[in-house]
């Protein structure tokens, strides 16, 4: 791998990445900020936390200048800030959930479904299956076989 060195002293004040040594078991470490100074074969380069790390020439494995930091994001609407209602939309209120929520104050222990065929909405069974009923008895796609041809 080849590494460039793309800086200089006229560099001052612009935002660059430095590759430098360290020692340890990973032999390569980023630094990533202003550079503030170059004097004496050792660069000062402050982070965007504050903090100033110098680097030397020699330690200095690869370098680049970057383009300035992007500006900081808007923020989304905030607690307290008043968010406009869509027109035609219904303004829930703060405490109360919007209509169609299920809010759960205590735990379910077991969920249960009604007996379908108690309320007599009992789904259509599906013609050829062994659930289909004729005259009360159960009728497979291998018997309605043999009644046609026999």
């Amino acid at each position: 791998m080849v590494y460039v060195v793309r800086i200089t002293q006229a560099d001052i004040g612009a935002r660059a990445m430095i590759r430098r040594r360290i020692p340890g078991p990973i032999p390569l470490s980023d630094v990533l900020g202003t550079l503030r100074s170059w004097s004496a074969h050792v660069l000062t380069v402050e982070t965007a936390e504050g903090t100033r790390v110098q680097v030397t020439e020699d330690d200095m494995v690869a370098a680049r200048v970057i383009p300035p930091r992007p500006p900081a994001r808007r923020s989304r609407a905030g607690a307290d800030a008043q968010v406009p209602t869509a027109p035609g939309r219904l303004e829930a209120a703060a405490d109360e959930p919007a209509p169609g929520t299920i809010v759960r104050t205590r735990p379910v222990g077991r969920a249960t479904i009604p007996d379908m065929m108690e309320q007599g909405t009992a789904p259509n069974p599906v013609p050829g299956t062994a659930t289909e009923t004729t005259g009360g008895q159960a009728e497979s796609p291998s018997d309605a076989g043999e009644a046609a041809r026999g």
